[in-house]
């Protein structure tokens, strides 16, 4: 008699749920899922949890002393609680990817500054004028309105302007606000801190050494993600207001660091990281000893940039 073969049987996989980020319930938190318009919903209790669980692993090794402060109602619950909340109301800020959002946005710092509540601060003077900003917004949009508006609004006496020579005496956001001033890297902390609270990823870039040489100076700028399709490609540099107005991504040359004199392939750029595990540090040029923040080599990117053959401005 023929031996009964059992046939295979298919198991027809499950489609990943997918909704719009505006169709995501309250309770929920939007997240991409890698396909065009479909995001997923996470609960916000297992968002809040796994956003501070992945801050506490990759912090600072200089914080971990302080870890009961920041993480025991301290700093780090609201910074995760607006970090989320700006993906909730934000459309802008929804479409930012995880990975790129753990890094760009949920952290407490970039650098060494102090530890200071900041994104409370700012969440309050720019939530009215970034709600109205449209829900077909960009992130370059968005970013570019903070920069425009940020500095005066956040200003005790006026706006915040430049002062050269200011690092490491005032340097974080919360100094800088309080002082009224700056300098490069005191600008552009403040101007990250502004896009983090509203969702926008960004970070801080520079050189520790123009052409190489200590002796020769240095200097700190801002990198906005503002996604694949736009301007100079996911990350664009720009500096904030008060030291280098008018800023616009449109323009790379039109930064007057951005051309072969300064990008010689001898000044070495780099920006910050803040997932540990890599074998490159960004160098403080304030703390050249510190080898404690991580960050990204971006010297070949900015040599190909401001290089003389590349003709989009």
């Amino acid at each position: 008699s023929d031996v009964y073969k059992r046939q295979p049987v298919i198991v027809m996989a499950m489609p990943t749920p997918c909704s719009s980020a505006s169709q995501c319930p309250p309770s929920t938190v939007p997240f991409p899922t890698g396909v065009v318009g479909c995001f997923q919903c996470q609960d916000a209790i297992s968002a809040t949890k796994e956003a501070t669980s992945w801050l506490l692993a990759n912090m600072p090794p200089f914080d971990h002393p302080n870890t009961a402060t920041l993480f025991d109602g301290g700093i780090v619950s609201p910074t995760v609680n607006l970090s989320l909340t700006a993906r909730q109301i934000f459309p802008w800020a929804a479409s930012v990817p995880r990975s790129i959002w753990e890094s760009g946005v949920l952290p407490y710092s970039c650098v060494n500054e102090a530890r200071t509540d900041w994104r409370q601060l700012m969440w309050n003077a720019l939530l009215p004028t970034l709600s109205n900003l449209g829900s077909n917004a960009s992130l370059s949009e968005a970013a570019l309105l903070v920069n425009q508006r940020a500095w005066s609004l956040l200003g005790n006496n006026g706006s915040i302007r430049f002062r050269s020579e200011q690092t490491p005496l005032v340097y974080d956001p919360m100094s800088t606000i309080a002082f009224g001033y700056a300098s490069c890297t005191g600008i552009s902390l403040t101007y990250i801190a502004a896009l983090r609270t509203v969702g926008i990823p960004a970070r801080l870039v520079g050189t520790p050494a123009w052409h190489g040489d200590v002796n020769a100076g240095n200097h700190n700028w801002v990198e906005v993600w503002i996604g694949a399709d736009e301007g100079e490609g996911e990350w664009a540099f720009i500096e904030g207001a008060p030291a280098g107005s008018p800023e616009d991504f449109k323009t790379p040359k039109g930064k007057w660091f951005c051309n072969p004199g300064h990008m010689d392939g001898k000044t070495q750029v780099f920006g910050t990281e803040w997932k540990r595990g890599g074998s490159i540090s960004y160098p403080m040029a304030w703390d050249l000893n510190n080898t404690q923040i991580p960050g990204v080599d971006r010297t070949a990117d900015y040599v190909k940039m401001c290089a003389p053959t590349n003709h989009w401005i």
